[in-house]
C-alpha cells in the first residue's frame, strides 16, 4: 500500500507540473502534500518543491533538497538521491556559492554512475557544464557537454537534448564564436516548442537576446528579451526575471534612455538581492556605476565599483577553491580505488590459502583411506603442493621486498620532515624576534597623555609581524598621529612598515614639515625613490601604503587631517562623522593619482572619540553567512562602544572580532587607534 500511494503522489505531482507550471499555488499544494506524508513517501514531494523554488527562493530550495536527500540515503532511494543532489546544487548556483555546488555535482554523478542512473548520470554532467560555463572554463564545459550529448541520445530525451544545445551556445558566446551560439540556442529552442516547455522556451529566447546584444543589434535583442518576459512565469522564476530586466535596462543605456536604465536596473538588483543571486547582482550593479558615470555622478558611480569589485571577490574568488576542492576529490577516489584493490587482493590470497589448505586435508583423507592403492597419485599430488608453495614463496618473497622499499621511504621522509621542521623551527624563531623588534620600534602611547584624556590601541598583526602600523611624534607644542596600513602583511608589510615610520620621522624632525598634507606629499614621493620606482611606469605600483594623519596644537580646539585611503571617524554624543581621505595610495606612480595631498581642519570638543583604523577589522570574513564585517556594521560597533572608557572599548573590539571571525583564519592585520578629547 506505501509503494501504491506513494507512486501516485509521484503520477499527482508529474501532472500538477504540466498543468500549472511553476507558481505559488503550486507549491503551497505541495506543502499541504507534504503535511500529510511520512517517511520515504516525502520524498517526491520534497523534490518537487525544491525544483520549483529553485529561481524563486533558492536557499528554502536548499531546505527541502537537503531533507530529500537525508531521506533518500535512509531508505535507500539512489535515483531520487541522484537527483535531490543536482537539485541542491542547482540552489547554491542561483545564489552564486559555487564551491558548495559544484561538491553537491560530483556526488550526484558518483551516486548515478554506482548505481546505473543513467538519466540522471547526464543530468549530472549537465550541471557541471553549466557551473564551468559561469566560471568561463569553455573547454572543462565542452568537454561534460560532448558526455551529456551521448546520454541524452543513447536515452532519446529530447529534453536532456535541449539542454545540452543550450549550453553549447552559452560556451559558444564566451569564446565569441556567435553564429554557432545563435544556431545551438535555435535548436534548443525547437525542441522545447516540440515538447511545449514555455518556462524553458524563455530561456532559449533570453540567450538568443544576449547573442543579438553581442552582435549590438539592440532591436532584435529587445525582440527577443520581449518574447522570453511574455512566456516566463516571473514568480517562479525569479532568476531569470531579474536577468531580462539587468538585460533590457543594458539596451536602454545603449540607447541613451537614462531614465528607463536607472528603473530596470533598480528593478533587477531588487528581484536578484531578494533571491542571493549574487551573478545578476553583480551585473545590475555595473548598469547603475555606468549610469551614475554618465551623469557625472563621481562618487555614487565609485560607491557602485566598489560593491561590483566585493561581488567579483564572492563570485570568481572561489575559482581556486574550487579547483583544490576538485583535485582533493579526485585524490580521495583515488586511494578509495587503491584501498578496494589492496582488499580484494587480500581476499584473494585467503581464498587461495583456503582452498589449498581443503586440498591438503582432502588428500589426507584420501592417503588414510587408500594409501597403496594412490600412491603414485599421492606423489603427484606432492609435486602440486611443493610447485604451490614455491609459487606462495615468491609472493611472500615480493611482498617483504615491497615491504622493505616503503620501510626505506618512510625513513627518507622521516629524515626530509625533521630537516624541514629544523629549518621551521629557525624561521620562526626569526620572525619572533622580528616581532620584538617591530614592538619595540612603534611609539608609546603614553605621549598622548599630555594632550587628550585616555586613549588605546587594538593591534593584532596576521603573521607575527605587522604591515599595519601607527606612529606619533611631538615637535614643539604640536602632535602628530598616524595609522597607516602597508602592502601585505607578514615580513614583506613589516620592512613596508619600517620605511614608512622613518619617512615619517625624516619630514617632520628633519625636512621641519609641519602640514599634515606636506607630509603625505614628501612620503609619496620618497617612498617611490627608496622602491627605484621607474616614473614612466603606466601601472599603479604594488608596494604602496594607506595611511591617515593628524596633527593637533596643544589646548587647542582643533585638528589638521590629510589622510590617503585611510579616514578619520569622530564619535560625538552617538553620532558618527566619517571624514574621507582622497582615493589614491601613498607610493603609486601612475599621473592619474599623482597629485598633492588635501588637508581639513577639523573642530573637536571634550567627549569626542576619534578613531583611526586600517582596513582589516572590517574585511574580516566571518558570522553565519561568511561574508565581511563591513565598513557601516564596524561603524555602528564604533558607536555602540563610544560610551565606554579606552580599557573596555579594546576588550570589546577584541571580544566582537573573535566571535564574528569563528574558526575563519585572519585574513588581514588589524588595527584600531582610539583617542578621546
Amino acid at each position: 500500500m506505501k509503494l501504491i500511494k506513494t507512486l501516485l503522489v509521484t503520477l499527482f505531482i508529474s501532472s500538477t507540473f504540466s498543468v500549472l507550471g511553476n507558481n505559488s499555488q503550486q507549491i503551497d499544494s505541495l506543502l499541504t502534500i507534504l503535511e500529510t506524508q511520512r517517511d520515504s513517501s516525502r520524498i517526491p514531494t520534497l523534490l518537487a518543491i525544491t525544483w520549483n523554488l529553485r529561481n524563486s527562493n533558492p536557499e528554502q530550495a536548499v531546505t527541502f533538497g537537503l531533507e530529500a536527500i537525508e531521506l533518500s540515503e535512509k531508505y535507500s532511494d539512489f535515483k531520487n538521491l541522484a537527483k535531490a543532489h543536482s537539485f541542491v546544487g542547482v540552489a547554491f548556483r542561483v545564489m552564486g556559492k559555487y564551491s558548495k555546488s559544484i561538491d553537491f555535482y560530483f556526488n550526484g554523478l558518483d551516486i548515478a554512475k554506482e548505481y546505473g542512473i543513467t538519466e540522471q548520470e547526464g543530468y549530472a554532467y549537465l550541471n557541471l557544464a553549466n557551473l564551468y560555463i559561469y566560471q568561463e572554463y569553455c573547454n572543462n564545459a565542452i568537454e561534460n557537454l560532448k558526455k551529456a550529448e551521448e546520454i541524452a541520445l543513447g536515452i532519446q530525451s529530447k529534453s536532456m537534448l535541449s539542454y545540452v544545445y543550450l549550453y553549447f551556445g552559452r560556451a559558444l558566446v564566451i569564446k565569441e564564436e556567435l553564429a554557432n551560439a545563435l544556431d545551438y540556442f535555435q535548436r534548443a529552442l525547437d525542441l522545447r516548442k516540440e515538447l511545449n516547455k514555455l518556462p524553458e522556451q524563455a530561456v532559449c529566447y533570453k540567450y538568443i537576446g544576449d547573442v543579438y546584444l553581442s552582435m549590438h543589434n539592440l532591436n532584435s535583442a529587445t525582440t527577443s528579451y520581449n518574447q522570453s518576459l511574455a512566456v516566463i512565469d516571473s514568480d517562479a522564476d525569479k532568476s531569470l526575471y531579474a536577468d531580462l530586466l539587468e538585460r533590457k535596462s543594458l539596451i536602454s543605456f545603449q540607447q541613451n534612455d537614462m531614465v528607463s536604465a536607472l528603473k530596470l536596473a533598480k528593478q533587477s538588483v531588487s528581484i536578484a538581492t531578494e533571491i542571493g543571486a549574487i551573478y545578476t547582482v553583480r551585473n545590475a550593479t555595473q548598469t547603475l556605476a555606468n549610469i551614475a558615470k554618465n551623469k557625472k555622478e563621481f562618487s555614487k558611480a565609485t560607491k557602485q565599483f566598489e560593491k561590483i569589485i566585493d561581488y567579483n571577490n564572492q563570485l570568481f574568488g572561489q575559482q581556486l577553491s574550487e579547483k583544490i576542492f576538485f583535485l582533493e576529490y579526485q585524490l580521495e577516489r583515488q586511494q578509495k580505488e587503491s584501498e578496494i584493490e589492496m582488499l580484494n587482493k587480500d581476499s584473494i590470497i585467503k581464498k587461495f590459502e583456503l582452498s589449498k589448505a581443503k586440498s591438503y586435508n582432502v588428500t589426507l583423507l584420501i592417503i588414510a583411506a587408500i594409501f597403496l592403492i594412490l600412491f603414485f597419485i599421492t606423489l603427484y599430488l606432492l609435486k602440486i603442493r611443493q610447485k604451490r608453495s614455491a609459487i606462495l614463496e615468491k609472493q611472500n618473497m615480493e611482498i617483504v621486498s615491497q615491504r622493505h622499499n616503503i620501510e626505506q621511504k618512510n625513513s627518507h621522509l622521516q629524515s626530509a620532515y625533521s630537516v624541514i621542521e629544523g629549518y621551521i623551527s629557525k624561521i620562526t624563531d626569526s620572525i619572533q624576534y622580528a616581532k620584538k623588534i617591530q614592538e619595540a620600534i612603534l611609539p608609546n602611547s603614553s605621549s598622548l597623555n599630555a594632550y587628550f584624556a585616555e586613549s588605546y590601541c587594538y593591534y593584532l598583526p596576521k603573521d607575527f609581524v605587522s604591515g599595519d602600523f601607527y606612529w606619533i611624534t611631538t615637535k614643539g607644542d604640536l602632535l602628530y598621529v598616524a595609522v597607516a596600513d602597508c602592502t601585505g602583511h607578514g615580513v614583506p608589510g613589516a620592512f613596508m612598515s619600517i620605511i614608512g615610520m622613518d619617512l615619517l620621522n625624516q619630514a617632520v624632525n628633519q625636512q621641519n614639515i609641519s602640514e599634515p598634507s606636506k607630509i603625505l606629499d614628501f612620503l609619496n614621493t620618497e617612498l617611490r625613490k627608496k622602491l627605484r620606482k621607474d616614473a614612466q611606469e603606466e601601472l599603479i605600483l604594488k608596494d604602496s601604503m594607506d595611511i591617515g594623519l593628524f596633527s593637533h596644537k596643544k589646548g587647542s580646539n582643533t585638528i589638521q587631517f590629510s589622510g590617503a585611503l585611510v579616514p578619520l571617524t569622530i564619535v560625538r554624543d552617538g553620532n558618527l562623522q566619517d571624514y574621507k581621505a582622497q582615493f589614491t595610495s601613498i607610493g603609486i606612480s601612475k599621473e592619474l593619482f599623482n597629485r598633492p595631498f588635501k588637508q581639513e581642519e577639523i573642530k573637536i570638543q571634550p567627549g569626542d572619540w576619534i578613531y583611526l583604523f586600517s582596513d582589516g577589522y572590517m574585511d574580516q570574513f566571518g558570522g553565519k553567512e561568511n561574508r565581511k564585517y563591513m565598513r557601516s556594521r564596524f561603524f555602528s560597533t564604533l558607536v555602540e562602544i563610544s560610551n565606554l572608557n579606552s580599557d573596555l572599548q579594546k576588550d570589546e573590539l577584541e571580544k566582537r572580532f573573535y566571535d564574528w571571525k569563528g574558526n575563519n583564519e585572519q585574513i588581514d592585520d588589524v588595527l584600531v587607534l582610539g583617542i578621546k578629547v
